[in-house]
């Protein structure tokens, strides 16, 4: 992989985590559940650890099948990238 293209990919990555920190779907809400800690996640689709970083993107993935999806978190990123929301996305890729 080039540099250009790494950085792209930088760039593009931090373009998707500031939409997420602004996903209005993602805020907590009077009501709404507790969120889930890092180790409750991976535990909950037994991710396997290993001596290096957590796969993330492989992580949302297995989270998204566990919801019954057939959508992987490239799926999601270009959804939310697109304008949608976190939620829009789950209950569109369910029907």
């Amino acid at each position: 992989m080039n540099v250009s293209n790494q950085e792209q990919k930088r760039v593009r990555l931090k373009q998707f985590l500031k939409i997420l920190s602004e996903d209005p779907s993602l805020l907590k809400q009077d009501g709404q559940v507790e969120m889930r800690t890092l180790p409750e996640l991976l535990a909950a689709v037994g991710y396997r650890l290993r001596n290096e970083p957590i796969d993330m993107a492989e992580l949302v993935s297995q989270l998204l099948g566990k919801l019954g999806l057939q959508a992987c978190s490239s799926d999601m990123m270009e959804h939310v990238m697109n304008g949608g929301t976190v939620d829009d996305f789950i209950n569109t890729s369910k029907q």
